[in-house]
């Protein structure tokens, strides 16, 4: 199931909230880009984003709080469908 539509959008709203309440950091830069913007336009690098930990285009649950983590939208774009917590590299370390 697609991260898309009501169940998505009320599922994501609830999680947004929580998060806030908490001021729960990036999962994946660790707070390392400064604290989520909670305030800001969606869309924009510093604001908020429901990351899911394993991608639904790698099947992933798309509406499993389980599978969701607060990140920047900077990093979750960044990170891509990899599995990865942590940013790809441009080269084999």
């Amino acid at each position: 199931m697609p991260a898309q539509g009501r169940p998505w959008r009320t599922m994501q709203a609830k999680f947004r909230e929580d998060c806030k309440a908490i001021k729960a950091p990036c999962w994946l830069c660790k707070g390392d880009k400064g604290p989520i913007n909670y305030w800001a336009k969606a869309g924009t690098p510093q604001s908020f984003a429901a990351d899911h930990v394993t991608p639904t285009s790698l099947g992933g649950d798309a509406v499993r709080l389980s599978n969701l983590r607060p990140s920047h939208f900077g990093c979750n774009s960044s990170r891509g469908n990899t599995t990865r917590g942590q940013f790809p590299t441009s080269r084999q370390w």
